[in-house]
């Protein structure tokens, strides 16, 4: 309307391929200046994500709706959870198992925990399944370092500009800081739970070689590989 565009018009598109140009150019470069500030706060470990992570609560020096980056601090409600979630991997247990030990004692699943706590209702809240651990969320819990004083950042990104779907960024490309929060789990429980994790997929003989069937065997209902637990 502004630039008296008019496809009946001949005359008045004149200008119609240079103003594209213009309206092409303008958000692509916003695009460039929002990702080098995002990228410069992760560098110096400031989170970019405003989701808390279970076991973690917000600063309360950082508001919700502050342009302040979140700091974490330990939330004393969920933070024996996820002691006792790396402590149970640790002893031998797997993900599925801790899952059903989670599940029995009644311990609120993350998304039911967040959504009473805020008032949130995410597409994980199944209100009607209040303890319904499951083994993904399990392994998520046990596969983040944010647990040992570290964030990661960076580790999605968006097609272009114009695409807004998000996609998995290379390992390489992730920005890890450490020591950036008080962690909750020490440095030696984390590596026997990381150790066990990756035992998941070996053989049950005990030895370190991958066994022939790992990766292979899939369920028949979700197409996902089955892993031992």
């Amino acid at each position: 309307v502004q630039d008296n565009y008019d496809s009946n018009n001949v005359e008045s598109n004149d200008m119609s391929p240079i103003m594209n140009l213009f309206n092409e150019w303008h958000p692509k470069e916003t695009s460039k200046k929002v990702r080098a500030v995002f990228k410069a706060k992760a560098e110096r470990g400031e989170r970019v994500s405003s989701q808390i992570p279970y076991g973690y609560a917000r600063d309360e020096s950082t508001p919700i709706g502050s342009k302040k980056s979140i700091k974490l601090v330990i939330d004393e409600e969920t933070a024996p959870v996820v002691r006792e979630i790396y402590r149970l991997c640790a002893s031998g247990l797997g993900p599925t198992y801790i899952a059903h030990i989670l599940k029995e004692r009644k311990i609120l699943k993350p998304s039911m925990y967040s959504y009473e706590k805020t008032g949130k209702y995410g597409a994980a809240t199944d209100v009607t399944d209040p303890y319904g651990w499951n083994d993904r969320t399990v392994a998520g819990i046990l596969d983040n370092e944010v647990y040992i004083g570290n964030t990661i950042n960076l580790k999605e990104t968006t097609v272009s500009y114009k695409n807004k779907h998000k996609i998995q960024r290379p390992e390489e490309e992730w920005i890890r800081v450490e020591g950036t929060h008080e962690a909750i789990i020490d440095m030696e429980v984390w590596e026997r739970a990381q150790e066990r994790l990756k035992s998941n997929t070996r053989s049950s003989r005990g030895t370190q070689e991958l066994s022939p069937l790992s990766g292979k065997v899939k369920c028949m209902i979700c197409g996902r590989p089955m892993k031992r637990n």
